[in-house]
């Protein structure tokens, strides 16, 4: 008896220590806890490092940079933490990962790397967007145009 393959959706929150990122991860779980197919939730707060040089005065720079942003990333991750420690009570048949990623670059091109190196194989990539004008909102336009095509699946942008 031929008996069809469950679906699964691979549903992936690229988030930062905002409001907005809270909003995405709000989403994703309502959106998890909605779902008769099973699913896969991976939460990812992207760590994006300057790239270091060889310049000896610049090389300097990059570091001690560096380690500003390792320290912030570092406070952000355990206010993440937390914050996902309500959605436990709230959504409690809702499972995820939560995953720390660093990388040289910016976070766009950190991420769709990760997503490939990692060969995941998404439905639905969530990101957490403001309200912007003009040019960032220009901008924020190429950057989820360029997730999109990079990742091969649908890109949601939850707004504030």
């Amino acid at each position: 008896m031929y008996k069809e393959k469950e679906k699964s959706y691979n549903i992936l929150v690229a988030i930062e220590e905002t409001s907005i990122s809270h909003n995405a991860i709000e989403y994703a779980f309502d959106l998890c806890s909605r779902l008769k197919d099973s699913y896969s939730l991976t939460i990812i707060y992207v760590i994006a490092l300057n790239p270091e040089t060889n310049v000896p005065f610049l090389h300097n720079l990059d570091k001690a940079n560096n380690l500003d942003i390792l320290l912030d990333a570092e406070e952000a991750v355990g206010k993440i933490r937390e914050y996902l420690k309500k959605f436990d009570n709230t959504y409690p048949d809702v499972q995820y990962d939560f995953i720390e990623h660093k990388g040289y670059g910016i976070v766009g091109k950190i991420l769709t790397e990760y997503i490939s190196q990692n060969q995941l194989d998404l439905d639905l990539l969530i990101v957490g967007s403001r309200n912007l004008d003009g040019l960032q909102k220009v901008v924020l336009s190429s950057t989820s145009d360029y997730l999109a095509r990079h990742v091969h699946c649908p890109v949601t942008i939850v707004k504030q």
